[in-house]
């Protein structure tokens, strides 16, 4: 039971052991322990603001990336209607040719119809003008057998000739 009542001499020196010992810890042990506490501090401080700047980047660098995006879709869609509006307008000049061409086409088929009419309808009188002049050539014929009614309309036709 000694052990657990100590003397008075025992606890002096242990006292006095334990403020030597406090004395070089603090003097030698706490100072680099705290400065390296502090040091460590420091370094995760410095790592949380790294890495709240790099958030900040990232944040910044998807920002403009969106942008980036929404411009390129917006130059697309500006090209996208240009190209349609060209488009559109080659069609209606394309139209617009095609329409003359068949137009023109269409006035010279015309012309050639007419053309074709109007010496078909020659060629017709001319066939009326030679079948009637063999009609008549053969009535005249047949109606002048005799000599005397031969003579006699050449008579009156000289006598309506000399009348104009």
């Amino acid at each position: 039971m000694e052990l657990v009542k100590p003397d008075i001499g025992l606890l002096f020196w242990m006292t006095t052991c334990f403020i030597i010992l406090l004395f070089l810890m603090k003097k030698y042990a706490w100072g680099p322990i705290l400065a390296a506490l502090h040091e460590r501090e420091r370094g995760i401080q410095e790592a949380l603001d790294g890495a709240e700047g790099a958030k900040k980047e990232i944040a910044e660098a998807a920002s403009k990336v969106e942008q980036m995006l929404s411009e390129g879709k917006a130059e697309k869609e500006a090209l996208m209607k240009l190209a349609k509006e060209e488009l559109m307008e080659y069609k209606n000049g394309e139209q617009q040719k095609i329409n003359t061409q068949i137009a023109l086409q269409m006035q010279t088929v015309k012309e050639e119809i007419e053309q074709q009419k109007r010496a078909a309808v020659s060629e017709l009188k001319n066939k009326v003008a030679e079948l009637s002049i063999e009609i008549a050539e053969k009535i005249i014929k047949k109606e002048l057998r005799d000599q005397s009614a031969h003579n006699e309309l050449i008579k009156n036709n000289v006598e309506d000739l000399e009348l104009n």
